[in-house]
């Protein structure tokens, strides 16, 4: 993007030291995430303030921690940015494995209820009628939105069916599950050579991307009626030839789903679950979805 006079130098350097009225401080985040030249200086501002600060120990001056909320408010929003524009090629490092960047950039609390392969255990968060989560607006996801920028850039370059797993679940996590079950359709159709979603399911065997495509499923069968016996079906086929905490636990959200929540059968597949992880988190958690409703 060819620079165009805004941000001049004196509002860089005021946005730096902290002393922007709140609408400009907004309008030089969003220069910034299409800017990497004066992304660079404001980083590089950044980093040597970390630099003299360290020899003071833990304490932290008032600019030092504006700084901080102001790293993770450019961040979250270069990385926004990133996930449509070819700037992202220029400053994102490439990650060895897209899944594994994205569990450790995972929010504390998760939104959905089912269970991503490979991801550490993170309570439901609890929302009132009518709130919502909107992950993209979440200057807390700076690390999520920038591991997802990494996996689609990743997919730009290649359309395997592991770049494609890592992107549909990385639309999962950031609160698309439309994108995220087209994706993870693509995914598992590249991954098998099948032109139907339905075979697909029989031939593959690859379980956590059976796994995630049932959380995906599962996660949007509220307006999508007909995906329910999909979601089942992938959560079944991913716990038969693997065996897998995630597959059992999304076996049972599954059934709940197409079933109901405290039928028989999911009743029996929590108890199955149980079997499998008798003591972790997920288990304290499954345990309270077989007790009986109040």
């Amino acid at each position: 993007m060819e620079h165009t006079g805004f941000p001049s130098d004196e509002t860089l350097a005021a946005f730096i030291d902290g002393r922007l009225d709140p609408e400009t401080r907004g309008q030089v985040i969003a220069h910034m995430a299409t800017c990497p030249e004066c992304y660079s200086v404001f980083m590089s501002a950044t980093e040597m303030a970390e630099v003299v600060a360290a020899p003071n120990g833990s304490h932290r001056s008032s600019r030092q921690a504006w700084l901080a909320v102001a790293v993770t408010a450019v961040a979250a929003a270069f990385s926004i940015v990133f996930l449509v524009t070819p700037v992202r090629d220029l400053v994102l490092p490439h990650h060895d494995s897209g899944l594994d960047a994205l569990a450790k950039a995972a929010p504390e609390q998760r939104t959905i209820a089912g269970r991503i392969s490979g991801f550490p255990y993170q309570a439901m968060v609890h929302l009132t009628r009518g709130e919502s989560v909107d992950p993209m607006k979440d200057p807390a996801n700076a690390s999520l939105l920038t591991a997802a920028a990494s996996v689609q850039r990743s997919l730009n370059a290649q359309r395997s069916p592991a770049n494609l797993h890592a992107v549909g679940v990385a639309n999962l996590l950031l609160g698309h599950p439309d994108a995220a079950v087209d994706t993870l359709h693509e995914a598992l159709l590249a991954e098998t050579g099948q032109r139907r979603v339905a075979d697909a399911i029989d031939d593959s065997n690859e379980v956590r991307l059976l796994n995630d495509l049932s959380v995906a499923l599962s996660n949007r069968t509220a307006g999508h009626p007909k995906t329910d016996d999909e979601a089942l079906r992938c959560a079944e086929k991913a716990w038969r030839i693997g065996g897998t905490p995630e597959a059992a636990w999304n076996r049972a959200i599954a059934t709940e789903t197409l079933k109901g929540a405290g039928s028989d059968a999911a009743r029996s597949a929590w108890r199955d679950y149980l079997k499998r992880d008798p003591a972790s988190s997920w288990a304290t958690e499954a345990r309270k979805r077989l007790e009986p409703a109040k």
